[in-house]
């Protein structure tokens, strides 16, 4: 791809808000571009309906959560056109943000790089997987 060409994809199905999501997408085109993919990715930003419906069908967990990554692939193929979808709850991130005592974009930040991580096949079922990917987070999100 053109590195002019836009390879993340944001798409609002929360249609109550009207967030600013260009720097969510370069934030996303960052994280592309440092872990050396040429791939695309779908950021989408929806309610906690919506992702309850999503957690119960993909993960079994009948309860929302705040952002769920699809790969489009089951292997990791960094040279892909696409990698897949980072799905978010705008709603719990408004929530998390609250808990947390930062800001709702800083939060949307945090959500959306991790996402784009799980994409890239970071993971975080064992200490030093969580260790590595809180690394990743950290740096991108400086």
């Amino acid at each position: 791809m053109s590195k002019n060409l836009p390879r993340a994809f944001v798409y609002n199905l929360n249609k109550k808000s009207r967030l600013n999501y260009t720097s969510l997408r370069k934030l996303a085109e960052k994280i592309l571009e440092k872990e050396k993919t040429r791939a695309a990715v779908n950021l989408i930003f929806a309610n906690d309906s919506y992702m309850k419906k999503l957690n119960s069908k993909f993960r079994g967990k009948n309860k929302t959560t705040d952002v769920l990554s699809f790969p489009l692939e089951s292997e990791l193929k960094r040279d892909s056109v696409f990698l897949g979808e980072v799905y978010v709850s705008l709603e719990q991130a408004r929530r998390q943000a609250k808990e947390y005592g930062v800001s709702l974009h800083k939060e949307l930040q945090c959500l959306v790089a991790h996402g784009v991580l799980h994409l890239l096949g970071y993971d975080h079922q064992t200490k030093k997987e969580t260790l590595e990917m809180r690394t990743k987070e950290e740096l991108y999100l400086r």
